[in-house]
């Protein structure tokens, strides 16, 4: 079936004028699709799902759907841009939020959002603060949304004792002879046992709340304006789940503070920009410094370090099996890419005080001197 005859089963207001694939993502096949009605044109993004990543594409949309149509609930009672603020599904003819052809392939549209643009790195503090407006804007927008309609389609995502312990199962496996060539790797995270279960520990004891997040925080995953930088909304929204706030912040800085890209073998390169950590929990707190509870407050500038750690746990992992999962460009890029984030670690954990002192600054106006052992 081509894609014009699968466009033509959606709820499209128009001729369709011409069809752009789009070769960006890593994931999903999507396309620009544009429609002219009465001389005026209007665009749309159609993507057809890998189901070999979300293997339940009913309920990976029905996540996306419900929660975009909280957001624009919440746009509308605050006067905020229902058209930007949030993405917009386009239902099929057959009022479905996905159409399913007979070769079982799935696809989904939605409204394209105009005058806007994503970038892969911040350009500026300025351009990072925006990207923690809109981070911190998808917790407010969120807040009070209903948990048990949230399914979790990809389970355990970021919980770090489960990665942990795929790791530690790879190990001693061993698939392919490499755990002896990594063993200085291996005792890094081993002698930080302790921490991977830190956060999942305190969502099971109901010490901090279940959250909408979007696991997936990197700056490519915030629309901004073309004209003016501001944040637009979050893109992106596959991994919607139920989580901790703590992950969506510290996998944003993790991504966006970091001094260098993640599979820079230069480790000299890597470590975390104070500055721009700075200008994101600033712009983070604005939003959400009245909904968060202060366990989770104390606990944002931990996440960093613990969710760099768990890529550098993932990394090593897939090196261990084989380089079975994460895309390798050459020989030893996996590890490459663990070195890195282990060095980005260790610079976050020499900065953890002053990183906590920020982030208490920012959220209560004082500065507190705070052991290691406290995270």
């Amino acid at each position: 079936m081509n894609i014009k005859d699968i466009i033509k089963n959606f709820k499209i207001d128009g001729e369709i004028v011409s069809i752009e694939a789009n070769n960006t993502g890593n994931i999903n096949r999507t396309y620009m699709v544009t429609v002219n009605k009465d001389g005026k044109d209007k665009r749309y993004i159609v993507q057809k799902i890998n189901t070999t990543v979300f293997n339940e594409p009913y309920l990976l949309m029905n996540n996306i759907e419900n929660v975009t149509n909280y957001c624009r609930n919440y746009l509308e009672q605050n006067g905020e841009d229902i058209k930007r603020g949030t993405l917009s599904v386009v239902r099929t003819i057959d009022n479905k939020n996905l159409y399913r052809t007979k070769d079982n392939e799935y696809y989904r549209m939605y409204d394209f959002v105009e005058n806007a643009i994503s970038y892969d790195k911040a350009e500026n503090e300025e351009m990072f603060y925006n990207v923690g407006k809109a981070c911190g804007h998808f917790v407010r927008m969120l807040d009070g949304y209903p948990m048990d309609e949230l399914d979790e389609t990809i389970p355990n995502f970021h919980n770090t004792k489960s990665r942990y312990d795929d790791l530690i199962n790879s190990i001693k496996k061993d698939p392919v002879g490499r755990a002896k060539m990594v063993m200085p790797e291996i005792l890094f995270v081993l002698k930080r046992s302790d921490q991977v279960s830190q956060i999942v520990d305190l969502i099971d004891k109901g010490e901090i709340p279940l959250r909408v997040t979007h696991n997936d925080t990197k700056i490519n995953n915030v629309l901004m304006d073309k004209n003016t930088n501001e944040a637009i909304c979050m893109i992106d929204l596959d991994t919607v789940m139920p989580g901790s706030a703590l992950y969506d912040f510290g996998d944003a800085v993790r991504s966006g503070a970091a001094k260098t890209i993640e599979d820079d073998p230069n480790l000299e390169n890597a470590g975390i920009n104070l500055d721009y950590f700075k200008s994101f929990t600033e712009a983070y707190l604005s939003e959400t410094k009245d909904i968060l509870t202060k366990t989770e407050i104390d606990y944002l500038a931990f996440s960093c370090i613990l969710l760099t750690l768990e890529l550098a746990i993932r990394f090593l992992t897939d090196y261990i099996n084989g380089d079975t999962y994460f895309k390798c460009n050459y020989e030893n890029h996996n590890l490459d890419r663990v070195r890195n984030q282990i060095a980005l670690v260790k610079d976050m954990e020499k900065n953890y005080v002053n990183m906590n002192n920020i982030v208490r600054k920012i959220a209560y106006g004082k500065s507190l001197t705070l052991k290691k052992d406290n995270k």
